[in-house]
């Protein structure tokens, strides 16, 4: 994707007493919904207080630094599929 996006925040939100959460992208106090996904303590311990979209790239090309420290496999990967959702949204919010 060419265009950068440096203002968006990757959130996530307990669905209450349904198994799982929601994620949510943050464009500067807009909030859109993105997906579902089911339990994943770390993940959702990553995303509950929100975390830019920038840093989680960083993170899956290795960085170890802060909240984005790739504790697993199961982790890396759920961060790598988040990361092709958030482009694909991205890409068909940019055509509309």
């Amino acid at each position: 994707m060419k265009k950068q996006f440096n203002n968006i925040r990757v959130c996530a939100e307990n669905m209450g007493s349904k198994r799982g959460f929601n994620i949510y992208l943050d464009f500067s106090g807009q909030r859109e919904y993105l997906m579902s996904h089911r339990h994943n303590g770390l993940l959702f311990e990553m995303l509950k207080d929100g975390i830019y979209l920038n840093e989680m790239k960083r993170m899956k090309r290795g960085s170890r630094s802060g909240k984005v420290r790739a504790c697993s496999v199961k982790t890396k990967n759920s961060v790598e599929h988040l990361l092709l959702v958030i482009d694909d949204y991205l890409i068909d919010r940019e055509a509309s």
